[in-house]
């Protein structure tokens, strides 16, 4: 499934008329060219042909892959998000009616909202990799902190996980802009699922955005 659109805006440089391609599905397992593009940012990228500045083209995004058995949706507001949502909720269903117009997912489907490219990116990544991404979601905060006690005058803004080359790791950057990696270790990846899998493994019918929220509140709760 690959379902494509034009769509025009002007330039914010020059002004002109630019004329791009706005995909409101992709499954990554049928559309390998497209999946590419979206993982390197240029899916989501036009340039203006008068003076060539490139421009985001933010929209949503049902990416799918049903040889991985995933479905992530990229979403920018709450409305589209309660929207998803029960959407997400009524696919699983085991109620629905010869005439709704939702399809029946694989119970066993991951079903995810992002809201943004690189959150899409990150969360492809993760899935592909065959890595639980609720864990990844821990374990980025455990980087996270251990970094930031190697910063004296600034702090950490942002962790994400990556896949370069079969490389697993978990990219930092700071607040003023400097960016470092660590590889991914196997053995914390490991102790953070023996600890916290069950506690966590609620989100897969209950919740739909694993984030870093999502995380830190999973780690309060567990030590209240």
């Amino acid at each position: 499934m690959a379902m494509r659109s034009k769509v025009n805006f002007k330039c914010p440089k020059c002004g002109k008329n630019v004329e791009a391609e706005q995909w409101s599905a992709v499954s990554g397992d049928k559309n390998p060219q497209q999946k590419m593009k979206l993982l390197d940012g240029t899916l989501f990228k036009a340039v203006c042909k008068n003076c060539g500045r490139e421009s985001t083209v933010g929209y949503p995004l049902l990416y799918n892959d049903m040889k991985e058995n995933y479905m992530i949706w990229l979403v920018y507001d709450d409305e589209e998000i309660r929207h998803v949502t029960d959407y997400f909720k009524r696919s699983k269903s085991e109620n629905l009616s010869d005439d709704d117009t939702v399809e029946p997912a694989d119970p066993e489907c991951r079903q995810r909202i992002v809201r943004s490219p690189e959150a899409l990116r990150e969360k492809i990544m993760i899935f592909d990799s065959g890595l639980d991404d609720k864990i990844v979601e821990i374990m980025k905060l455990a980087y996270a902190k251990e970094a930031q006690m190697k910063l004296r005058d600034d702090s950490v803004a942002a962790a994400l996980f990556s896949n370069r080359d079969g490389e697993k790791q978990i990219e930092m950057y700071t607040e003023k802009g400097k960016a470092f990696v660590a590889p991914m270790s196997r053995q914390i990846y490991a102790h953070l699922d023996d600890k916290y899998g069950g506690k966590a493994s609620y989100a897969e019918d209950r919740v739909y955005i694993i984030d870093d929220v999502w995380a830190w509140d999973l780690l309060r709760a567990s030590r209240s």
